[in-house]
């Protein structure tokens, strides 16, 4: 390591790097300088290497002993290089002070261990011995820029998955770090969550922080500098995104069967105040459902009670046969192979179990059945937990935010896998707040809370 005059917040070079054993390299030959209070972001398909690319540059990769990087990074005015021969050790803690990482699934960076959101932002600020008024102040102020501050005393894990996001952004930048990492940092937030958090991201630009997004797609992000990771390597971005994929809908016959019904229902969880009540839902034979809301508006409850989760309180609820995909896939994957995952509780000789084949084939796994659920990029994991869904054949499919991590490939395999439940006369709900796919999808669209009616349908195109 050595001390060198850079104009660049952070730089790398880098000639190679590779996992492990890896028969080849994950990345190499690039070359990426961020300048201070940039933005910039990095797209690319799953798999592609973002999320590499954005541990190597916080200092979590190459691990010593484990991994091959030729190259140097430099930040802060310290030169580290790398060689086949020598890995250079880093201190994580000290390196989180110059370079913060939100990872993919934001709800990995909470501790898990803190019973209120104030506790799990002041967390890192504790380990780092900063006095308690400084961090009080810090923690406030922090709360005040996301928002956050009528959800202070909830425990984080009984937050929404877009109100989890937003906290973890909140713990991230608390800290204050000189460059942040953030990998798909508006994945399941809402308007007002979207809204929030660009704003923050621009009040940390002219403070001089440097900014680095992984994301499949810009958005609606307004970037200084876009690169396409492609082939392991980083090209000059020519330009927008990739025209979205859209599924023109037919009518729904009026006197088709109803799959799903919730009448006057109450839905709320065993301790705690209700969630939604006297909610009035419907879902025919034939439909496709988008259910849309501010993060915390109960939503995943709705999925969660349709698949039999939760109970109502109060009210009724009738469901025929359904099966749910979670927001977080990797509540749902635990087997060493995708192929078992897949797999997992059916009978060997059942007729499901002849489906697997069939279902790997049409989500593009059949070349990954042997991998490890967790060796997959997201894309493919939440693919993954789609199939362990779609092996049994649901009359209702119920999809908690599905296009979270989704490539453009992705996309377009789960409007296939929709297309088809609808085409044999099931049901699709599902919540999003990608209004493109709501477009792309739903029939009809019902809100809950924020600015909309509870329980009355809108047009996906009055969003």
């Amino acid at each position: 390591m050595g001390r060198r005059q850079t104009t660049a917040a952070v730089s790398l070079e880098l000639e190679g790097f590779r996992y492990g054993s890896a028969p080849a390299d994950a990345l190499h030959g690039i070359s990426l300088q961020l300048p201070p209070g940039s933005l910039t972001v990095v797209r690319g398909a799953s798999g592609a290497g973002k999320t590499t690319l954005g541990m190597i540059l916080a200092g979590m990769l190459p691990r010593p002993g484990m991994d091959t990087m030729t190259g140097h990074l430099e930040l802060a005015g310290t030169r580290i290089g790398y060689t086949p021969e020598h890995t250079p050790r880093i201190d994580p803690a000290g390196w989180a002070t110059q370079v913060g990482l939100l990872p993919q699934e934001a709800g990995h960076y909470l501790s898990g261990i803190r019973e209120t959101v104030a506790e799990e932002l002041a967390f890192t600020l504790e380990n780092a011995g900063v006095p308690a008024p400084d961090m009080a102040h810090r923690v406030e102020r922090i709360a005040r820029d996301f928002d956050l501050e009528h959800l202070l005393q909830r425990d984080p894990a009984r937050l929404s998955g877009g109100q989890q996001r937003l906290v973890a952004l909140a713990a991230l930048a608390v800290n204050e770090s000189k460059v942040l990492v953030l990998d798909e940092p508006l994945a399941g937030l809402d308007a007002r969550a979207t809204a929030l958090v660009l704003d923050f991201m621009d009040r940390l630009r002219r403070r001089g922080c440097t900014l680095l997004v992984l994301a499949c797609t810009t958005g609606v992000l307004d970037p200084d500098l876009v690169l396409d990771l492609e082939d392991g390597t980083l090209h000059a971005s020519p330009g927008g995104d990739a025209p979205y994929p859209v599924t023109k809908r037919g009518s729904v016959t009026p006197d088709a069967p109803v799959l799903l019904e919730f009448r006057d229902a109450d839905l709320g969880y065993s301790s705690g105040t209700s969630v939604l009540k006297d909610f009035e839902l419907s879902v025919r034979a034939g439909e496709c459902v988008g259910l849309s809301g501010p993060n915390g508006a109960g939503k995943s409850t709705v999925l969660k009670a349709a698949a039999g989760l939760l109970d109502c309180r109060s009210g009724s609820l009738r469901a025929t046969d359904t099966g749910l995909l979670l927001q977080n896939p990797t509540d749902q994957l635990f087997e060493r192979t995708v192929l078992r995952e897949v797999s997992f509780g059916l009978t060997k000789r059942g007729q499901l179990r002849q489906q697997v084949p069939q279902v790997l084939e049409q989500l593009g796994l059949a070349d990954v059945a042997e991998s490890h659920p967790y060796e997959l990029p997201a894309s493919a994991r939440r693919l993954v937990a789609l199939a362990t869904v779609l092996v049994r054949e649901p009359k209702v499919l119920l999809l908690d935010e599905p296009t979270e991590a989704l490539d453009q490939e992705g996309i377009i395999r789960l409007l296939q896998v929709i297309d088809g439940i609808l085409e044999v006369g099931g049901a699709v709900l599902f919540t999003c707040h990608d209004w493109r796919f709501m477009e792309a999808t739903a029939h009809r669209v019902q809100h809950l809370g924020g600015n909309g009616p509870r329980g009355r349908d809108r047009s996906p195109t009055t969003g």
